[in-house]
């Protein structure tokens, strides 16, 4: 969570607010997914990248201006450069942005899915011909991570399933650290620095 954040709004929560008043077209669980896969691929962004990859995921030629709009904009930043610090760190605060126990089921794996697709697609972009050459885990992470992004969202209540959905969530944080790790060596991290956010 965002440490200016006075409201007390997860993560997830200040995004979908700002998906929503600005009429984006796509979930903000795969933005997230989208930006954690770039990192993972090795990709560092300015913060005029980054935010122009948030107006284009959202479909839009630009944002609406006003309070909200420029909270979120500062909030975007705060999101890049933590996350990037805490896979850089592999810490145990890495989280992926989805909608919290108090959503139903069915939207937090939809939620899930979507960030995983997001993911996928980020690190197919950024880490390109590395992923073919990646050790037989690696593979295989991937090609979980693929069946998962193609979850079933009309999963019912129970608490089975909400146990399994959370083992889920955590096989693929750890899966995400493991995949930072792989692209991202020392020498690269310090590489990219003139084009991380500060």
């Amino acid at each position: 969570m965002t440490d200016f954040n006075t409201e007390q709004e997860s993560d997830f929560d200040w995004l979908a607010n700002f998906y929503a008043s600005q009429g984006a077209i796509n979930h903000p669980c795969e933005l997230h997914g989208l930006l954690i896969g770039r990192l993972a691929g090795g990709e560092r962004l300015s913060a005029d990248e980054w935010l122009k990859l948030v107006v284009e995921h959202m479909g839009l030629e630009h944002l609406v201006q006003d309070n909200q709009s420029e909270r979120a904009l500062t909030n975007l930043v705060e999101l890049y450069t933590s996350n990037l610090q805490q896979l850089e760190e592999m810490a145990m605060g890495f989280s992926l942005v989805l909608p919290d126990d108090d959503f139903i089921l069915s939207q937090r794996v939809e939620g899930l899915g979507m960030w995983v697709r997001g993911f996928l697609e980020g690190l197919a972009l950024s880490a390109k011909g590395q992923l073919a050459a990646a050790d037989s885990d690696i593979q295989e992470l991937l090609r979980d991570l693929v069946a998962i992004s193609q979850i079933d969202d009309q999963t019912e209540e129970s608490e089975d399933a909400e146990k399994e959905i959370n083992e889920i969530i955590e096989y693929v944080r750890v899966g995400v650290v493991t995949v930072f790790s792989e692209f991202n060596n020392q020498q690269d991290v310090e590489a990219g620095e003139s084009k991380t956010l500060h």
